[in-house]
């Protein structure tokens, strides 16, 4: 009798999407193909499967403390939530909304402020600009570490990069925050009625204040607030404080105008940030026209004697060119005693 095979070691996740495949097959037509905008070259649209784009090599990949990489616990987490989403666009299309497909779609929707790079790259940008900021402050007090010495004149301009995996540890407080802005706001479900096509993107949860002529400052928090989330190209689910009084289960309803179907497209494509996705090529110049801004870090820093105060949110602006984590290039043997700490 031979011996039992060995098992086979289980193949390594690499290709990591931030944007759920199973959520971009609803943009797919029947040859099952969508058109990916990039941001960066808008005039030359990807007719792909949505397999095939909208992810990163190891884009959610940790370190574990023995030093090995652990690519799977973040893709598993979002693999729970997208397995449910096909029942969340049958219940839709049926027009009833049980527990569970509320706790699936917000679920999703909550994954989807999260999990995407325009809120990676946000975390990302302000966790270099604290870091600066504080060996800034550091270098007046005459307290900055030896080892860093020689770029006390360089703090406004020398390079500040962080370690990208750090940004994981923000989603949480994020999908907080974002569950208390939520639990502010009534929701309805509107179907397309016109045959216009709602667009999706990379980055496809929208929120702003209503009274904001032109949505200069996206995801506002603080105040009144108008939400959109495309669920399908048929189906748009929007939501808002107004909407609240009719309990917390969403409405539907129809859109029967052509110029609202625009206007909520031109929001998406407004907060779209490395891709926007439509069935069709008819949005050719309404995601052209928008492709050169996304939300981004909106940062003001308020030095006084002893105290830094940060006042941060989002601004429409060109996206960030952050500057890659190379540890080679890195101080080494910094340790907490250096900064006094």
């Amino acid at each position: 009798m031979s011996p039992a095979a060995a098992p086979r070691p289980t193949a390594e996740r690499k290709r990591h999407h931030f944007v759920s495949v199973t959520y971009l097959r609803s943009w797919a037509h029947a040859g099952g193909k969508l058109h990916a905008y990039r941001c960066d070259r808008p005039t030359s649209p990807l007719h792909v499967r949505p397999e095939e784009i909208g992810f990163e090599n190891y884009y959610y990949s940790q370190t574990r403390e023995d030093g090995s990489r652990d690519n799977d616990s973040f893709e598993n987490l979002f693999g729970n939530v997208e397995t449910r989403w096909p029942r969340v666009l049958d219940a839709v299309s049926a027009g009833s909304l049980g527990p569970a497909v509320l706790l699936a779609l917000y679920s999703m929707v909550t994954m989807m402020r999260t999990r995407v790079p325009a809120a990676r790259d946000y975390h990302e940008a302000l966790m270099a600009l604290e870091t600066r900021t504080s060996l800034k402050a550091l270098a007046d007090m005459g307290k900055l570490p030896a080892k860093l010495k020689r770029y006390e004149d360089e703090l406004d301009t020398v390079e500040v990069t962080v370690n990208r995996p750090r940004t994981l540890g923000t989603m949480g407080e994020d999908m907080r925050r974002f569950g208390d802005m939520t639990r502010r706001l009534g929701f309805e479900i509107l179907r397309d009625d016109t045959g216009i096509g709602f667009l999706t993107s990379d980055n496809p949860v929208a929120y702003f204040d209503p009274a904001d002529a032109g949505i200069r400052r996206p995801y506002i928090e603080n105040t009144k607030v108008e939400f959109y989330f495309p669920l399908s190209p048929q189906y748009v689910l929007h939501g808002g404080n107004r909407l609240l009084r009719h309990g917390p289960i969403p409405r539907f309803g129809g859109i029967a105008d052509p110029k609202k179907v625009l206007a909520i497209n031109r929001i998406t494509s407004r907060f779209a940030y490395r891709l926007a996705f439509a069935r069709d090529r008819s949005n050719d110049d309404l995601i052209q026209r928008h492709a050169d801004t996304s939300p981004v870090l909106d940062a003001r820093v308020v030095r006084r004697p002893g105290k830094v105060d940060y006042h941060i949110g989002h601004k429409f602006a060109g996206r960030p060119v952050l500057p890659k984590f190379r540890p080679e290039a890195c101080e080494d043997g910094l340790y907490d005693e250096d900064f006094g700490l």
